[in-house]
């Protein structure tokens, strides 16, 4: 019985955190993340190796993009993010995070990084997109932030939604004349406004 309940566990536990994947000897994270990636996403950002959650293994984030087929205009309808968390020499488990999906215009991730976003030491993984904006009453971009939890023992990264509407913002100008400046459009700014928030 207690030998059916650890294998249980041990069964529930590679369940809750997701698919583990094993990188080859001398593989760079570049061909790790093409050979494991879903067929039908293209890499939407330069995939990063990171030891920001664990000094002594590095994580792998990628974002995968999924292409608009029913158009002629080139651009993803959504970005999907995964973490492959570091569970042993060459081993990681697939943390995902997202979507970013359309906002009037196609996603874009103009800057992946780090910053505290709560009150625990661990730094939050943040993604500023833009979105392209073309439309009858006003043309422009908006600036978009999205704050995920950091890793820890959890399957996904839960998004931080309502810190997250607090950075976004519209570089646009309406048929009217008004016009509208947007104020986190990098991550300086964005880690500035953070820290001002007293984080």
């Amino acid at each position: 019985m207690k030998i059916f309940f650890s294998i249980a566990a041990v069964f529930s536990m590679i369940v809750s955190f997701g698919q583990s994947f094993t990188r080859e000897n001398n593989e760079t994270i570049e061909s790790f993340v093409s050979r494991i990636k879903p067929i039908s996403v293209t890499i939407a950002h330069p995939v990063i190796e990171t030891n920001t959650w664990d000094s002594s293994a590095k994580a792998i984030i990628a974002l995968y993009g999924y292409e608009d087929t029913s158009s002629s205009n080139s651009g993803f309808t959504k970005i999907v993010g995964h973490v492959y968390f570091p569970v042993g020499e060459n081993k990681y488990r697939d943390i995902s995070f997202g979507p970013i999906e359309e906002d009037g215009g196609y996603p874009e991730v103009l800057s992946v990084f780090f910053a505290n976003a709560d009150k625990d030491p661990q730094k939050e993984l943040i993604l500023l997109c833009k979105f392209e904006q073309r439309h009858y009453d006003y043309n422009g971009t908006f600036y978009e932030s999205f704050i995920f939890d950091n890793p820890a023992q959890k399957s996904n990264l839960p998004l931080f939604e309502k810190l997250s509407e607090r950075f976004y913002g519209c570089e646009c100008g309406w048929r009217t004349g008004k016009v509208e400046i947007a104020k986190f459009k990098t991550a300086k700014e964005v880690r500035a406004g953070l820290k001002k928030m007293g984080f």
